[in-house]
This record gives structure tokens, sequence and C-alpha cells, in this order.
């Protein structure tokens, strides 16, 4: 069992009458911030191992060795329970094994001996991997402990012990790999005769860690387990973990301020937004669908042009808008970095000069994982190993506005040409004295075209482009963005990003606006109403998903969206998760009625098909559907003789669908389980007859 000692978070919808925001206090939601945690890993009806999808092994052996992959969901045990109590509770049940050369278990993927192990576990208040929804405030928390049992008859170290663990908490985020730690906390040979206590009090570690980072709350509780050189066992160690505690001193301090709107024009084209999060130097681009783009041995000049027509970028942002050109490339997307050989083109708005642009073009050759050529303009400059190190920035341009087309040409494999949205143009040769830069690039070269974020700043950007050009190559096209209706054409393209949904696709239709807000703002959903009279009707924007740009939520709202006439309300409003809805064919989701659909289960026929798809929501208790839900649901039937129930499955904003299968005639319903939130929800009868 969970529990939370918590205050509320108090979040307060707001209104945007035409283009002017307007804030409400009629809809007030809380945000869970908690002072105490405990999780006795209740094992919810279980018998035998199970996953528990709240915690993962977040580095082990599994995925560096064995080949299971990262963020391995971890198992709970029902039959270990620190207070004896098997009936309702259980625990977590950890694996840390050890490889030595001879003894890699059956199915291992990799032969290569390991000397020694870190199993680095991670869990979360909330109770999904990476769920954010419940915090704490790391500066006060005072005490972690928890209760540990090693399996009976495990070898110990040299001092009779099982080696240690470091108690820590996980900072907010998905790649957050910031952690506080206490010292190491040794786990005594006791260990194998019954539960012991492992605590760490030492809340100067956590505040130290805390201010240091300028990180202020915790995602959840984190033990790091090695096996490192000794005294550590050189050993497979395998142990329970139980009556989780987290304490802190005195509540957080009062709550920051509910979301806040911002509205801005849709520009119809290729959006291309700066990342999600506040991690830099993600590369969001898209990628041509072939390689036929190579410029050497071409018997005329080739050209890439792109035209950028809304640019709404910081003066002190730093955003880059590139080209690479880049020959038999992986399926990174930050060639640049990883490939060895690769042409750059690198256009930045001019930090301090509101709306100037600058050009630079940058290669590297026989360079992979590294950018020290890219950059060079010193032509004496060595690494260091004392090696020369070749200039790869070659040639740069300004323009006073980055809005406008710009345009590289090729010509007898070495010359090029820059050429800016006002005329100007810079002439330049790569050198190539023997031939064996031109032979680098003379076949399979990709083309990508993104953007990526440089600053703090530039993380909240994006730039829109109407169109790409190719011209003199062997696969030439003229891709107009704005003409593509909202849809990126695979016949030239590939999304090749960090964060694919960074890539946006406005089609001429789709527009007015961008609205984004703030966070924290779990459960928030964007609705819109013609008037603020009273019984008005709110509608919630459906058209297209929310994503995080930056550190905004994002979404596009189209004038299908909006409702008729001149003037439209818009407001945010948390969506509270507290049941599931099953529909049975024939039955459509009516929110905001008693029931929260409508229509009749069609009847199954065993004779002619006995499978049907289920829809099951994750929804608000007015039927609402929460599309932050992401929970993994199981689906069980009351027809016991059925062969086949489908896999447990996540929802995809907040829904998902799932294929049942009858074999029984009678009255028949369908029930689907959140063992994350312990919640459940039921269907209505479905008739099934021969």
């Amino acid at each position: 069992m969970k529990k939370y000692q918590f205050i509320k978070r108090a979040a307060v919808a707001c209104a945007v009458a035409a283009l002017a925001l307007v804030c409400s206090t009629n809809r007030t939601q809380a945000q869970t911030i908690i002072i105490d945690y405990t999780n006795t890993f209740d094992n919810n009806g279980q018998t035998s191992m199970y996953l528990d999808i709240g915690w993962m092994y977040w580095y082990s052996l599994y995925q560096d060795c064995f080949g299971a992959g990262y963020n391995l969901s971890m198992t709970n045990d029902p039959t270990m329970d620190a207070d004896g109590n098997t009936n309702v509770s259980g625990s977590l049940y950890v694996v840390s094994p050890f490889a030595i050369p001879g003894a890699l278990p059956p199915g291992a993927v990799n032969a290569e001996p390991s000397y020694g192990e870190q199993s680095l576990i991670s869990g979360t208040f909330g109770g999904g991997q990476f769920d954010t929804s419940v915090q704490m405030k790391i500066l006060t928390v005072t005490n972690i402990s928890f209760k540990i049992h090693v399996l009976p008859g495990t070898p110990t170290d040299a001092n009779g012990n099982f080696g240690g663990v470091y108690i820590g908490l996980k900072s907010i985020g998905y790649g957050a790999d910031t952690s506080y730690y206490t010292n190491l906390v040794t786990i005594p040979g006791a260990a194998t005769n019954g539960w012991v206590t492992i605590a760490e009090t030492n809340a100067a570690q956590f505040q130290y860690a805390a201010n240091s980072s300028g990180d202020t709350y915790a995602q959840g509780p984190e033990i790091y387990y090695n096996q490192y050189g000794k005294p550590y066992p050189t050993n497979l160690v395998i142990f329970w973990i139980d009556d989780l505690v987290v304490n802190s001193s005195v509540a957080p301090p009062p709550p920051p301020p509910p979301p806040t709107m911002s509205i801005s024009p849709a520009v119809p084209g290729l959006n291309l937004f700066t990342g999600t999060g506040t991690s830099l130097y993600n590369r969001e681009n898209i990628e041509s669908a072939s390689g036929s783009y190579t410029w050497v041995g071409a018997s005329q000049p080739v050209s890439f042009s792109f035209t950028i027509t809304n640019y709404p970028v910081g003066t002190n942002d730093a955003v880059q808008t590139q080209i690479f050109l880049v020959p038999n490339p992986g399926t990174e997307s930050g060639p640049d970095w990883n490939e060895p050989n690769c042409v750059f083109l690198d256009l930045e708005n001019q930090l301090s000069v509101n709306g100037g642009a600058n050009w630079t073009f940058h290669y590297k050759t026989n360079d992979a994982n590294d950018n020290a050529m890219v950059y060079n303009t010193n032509p004496a400059a060595t690494n260091s190993a004392g090696k020369p190190i070749a200039v790869g920035t070659l040639a740069s341009i300004t323009n006073t506005t980055a809005l406008g087309t710009w345009t590289v040409t090729f010509n007898q494999n070495t010359n090029v040409t820059m050429t800016t949205p006002s005329g100007t143009s810079t002439n330049f040769s790569i050198p190539d004295a023997t031939g064996a830069t031109s032979a680098l690039f003379a076949s399979d070269v990709y083309l990508y075209f993104g953007v990526q974020a440089g600053n703090a700043g530039g993380a909240n950007d994006h730039i829109v482009a109407s169109e790409f050009k190719v011209t003199g190559s062997e696969n030439d096209f003229d891709d107009n963005f704005v003409a593509d209706d909202g849809a990126l054409n695979t016949s030239y393209w590939i999304t090749n990003a960090s964060y694919p949904v960074c890539v946006q696709m406005v089609g001429a239709g789709d527009p007015p606006y961008w609205i984004q807000w703030t966070e924290p703002a779990p459960g928030f959903v964007l609705e819109s109403t013609p008037s603020l009279s009273t019984d008005i009707a709110w509608t919630q924007a459906t058209n297209h998903s929310v994503f995080i740009a930056g550190t905004n939520f994002t979404q596009l709202v189209s004038s299908n969206d909006l409702p008729a006439g001149n003037t439209a309300f818009l407001a945010l409003v948390q969506r509270n998760y507290t049941q599931l809805q099953v529909l049975l064919p024939g039955e459509t989701a009516a929110p905001n009625t008693l029931t929260g659909k409508t229509g009749t289960p069609t009847p199954v026929s065993l004779g002619t098909n006995n499978e049907i798809t289920v829809t099951v929501n994750a929804v608000d208790s007015k039927w609402n559907i929460v599309p932050t839900i992401k929970d993994t649901v199981a689906i069980s039937s009351t027809d016991a003789s059925a062969y086949s129930n489908p896999a447990s499955a996540v929802l995809v904003n907040g829904t998902g669908q799932y294929s049942v299968y009858f074999e029984t005639e009678g009255n028949q319903t369908v029930t689907a389980k959140d063992a994350q939130a312990s919640i459940t929800g039921t269907s209505a009868a479905v008739s099934v007859g021969p």
C-alpha cells in the first residue's frame, strides 16, 4: 500500500477572449505534493510474481550484457512480506547479477565478461515509470528507510556482508540522471536470516546536492547497489525490499502559480520546434527518404535551398536551423556529431540583433563522434594528442533577417556559393588537393533539415519553413510544405528527430493558433466556448494532440476546434482521472451525461465472429477523457472459457482498444483494470449467442 501525506496545489483556469487572456477562478483543481511517503508493495490480489511498472532497473547488467533492454520493469513477489502479511502485501524482488568469464546465463547476447555490476533501481511516488504527478521537495527530506531480506545461502563479501547501497531521490524528468544520494549504507550478513532495516537520515546530503544543482522536486526514490571491486560480492545477489518510507521535516513551500496560457498565430508549413524539456542541442530533423543528393561528379551545379516564412525567435535565444549532408549515415538524429563525414550549413539568429541571421558553412572528414574539426577556424590547432586538426569552418555570411530563401550551391565538386534572402553571396572552395574529400561524399549522401536549441531561451522556440528545394542532383524535388496540407511528404522525407513530436506540419486549413501553457499542469485540457453566459457549453479541443515544446504544453487549435462566430473563449480545465470507461461495439462515448455513453451493445454471434473490439477510456467523474493518462490496463471477461484475453497494454492519450474473444453463450461483461491507479471499469452486458 502507498501512503501519502500531501498538500494541495491549486490550479486556476484561464480564458482567452479573442486574443486577450482573461483569468477566472471558477475552475480550481489540485495537484499532490507529498511530505511523507510509504510503500508496502501491496499485491493487489496477485498470488505469483507480477510486474511493478512503477519500479524499474534504470541501469543494470540485464541491459548491458543480457540484452533485456533499458528501463526494465521490476517484479513484485506476493509471497514475501516484511510484516508477514502476504494476504494483502508483498515486496519488491531485486536481482543483481554478476557475470564472470564462462558464467554467463543461457540467452545472454553479449559474450564479453563483466567485471562488476551496477544495479540502479528507480521508483516514482506516482506509480508509473517517469510519473511526475506526485512529487516531494528535496530540501525537506530527512529520512529514507526500507527493510531488506537477502536470499538465504547467498555468499557474503570478505567482510561477511553483502556490499552496500546508496539511497537517494530521482530528479524530475524522463531523461533526468541527477540524483541525490547519501553515503554508502552496508547490507549486513544478518539480512539472510530475516528482514533488516536500512536507514539513512543524512538530510544535509540531500540539501547540499539540491542547492548545488538548483533542482527543487523529486519524482521518486532510488536505490543504487553495485558490485565494483572489493569488498562487494562477485556473485549473483537476490534480495527483497519492503516498507519503504520517505519522510520530510516540514511541508513544502507555497505552491507555484497556476498554469498560464499564451497564444500565437499558427503559420502553415513545416513547424520545427527546438525540443522537449530543458535539454539542449537535440536535433529535430526531417531526413531525405533516399541518399541521392551528392554533388560530386554532377554535370551541373547542385543547389539546396529552404524558405523561412515565420521566425518567432527571441533576440537572445540561441536557435540553429541546419542542413546536414551526410554519406551513408546511421539512424541517429545528430549525424553532425556521430558520423565521420558531414557538411553542415548552420543558420543562427544573431544574438542581441533583433531579426538578424548568420549562415556558416562547416564540414568534417574522418572525425566520428566529435566536432573538433567542424568548429575549428585555426590552421595551427591540434587535438589533445598533439595532432593537427583541419579547419572545418570555411565561410560565413549575414543577413538582416532570417526570413526568406537561403541557398547553397556546389559546383565542380569543391566550389561553393552561399546566397542569402537579400541576394548577397559568398564563394569559397572545400580543400581537396588529393581528391580524398570528394571521394567521401561521392555517393549515398542523405539530406537533413532541422533545428536545435543552444540555450534555455532557445529551448522554447520554433521556426516555420514553407519550402525546400533541390536542383541539379540525381533526385531533384521542390517540396511546398504549405501545399502538403498538414502531412509530411513521405516521397521526400522521413522524420528523424530526438523528439518526433517537435516536427509539426500545419496545413492551410489548420490555423489559426498555437496555444501554449506552462508547467506544472497535470491533467489539464483545453476547452472552448462561444460566450461566458450562464449554462455555457465547453468543448474540448481534440483535432490535434498536446505535446511538450520546450517547457510548455503545446496544442494546435484549428478552425474546427473553435465555435462558430468571431468570438471564442479558451480555458484550461484539469481532468482528474477517477474511473475507467469500457465501451462495447454499438456504444458511443457521451461525456457530461449521466452514464457517459449512448447506444446499446451489439450482440455477438459465436458462429459468425466471436471477436469484438473494446474501447477503454481513462475518464473523470463526468466521463471526459483524461488525455495525460498513459497507464497499463489489463482486460478480462466473465466468459470463463474464453481462450484468449488480450495482453495488457498502455493507454495512449487516455484511451486504448483491445480485442476480446467469447466462447460461451449468455450475457457477458468485460472488465478493465488499471493496476497502477487501482481503478477498474466494467462494461454493460453483451448478449453472446450461437
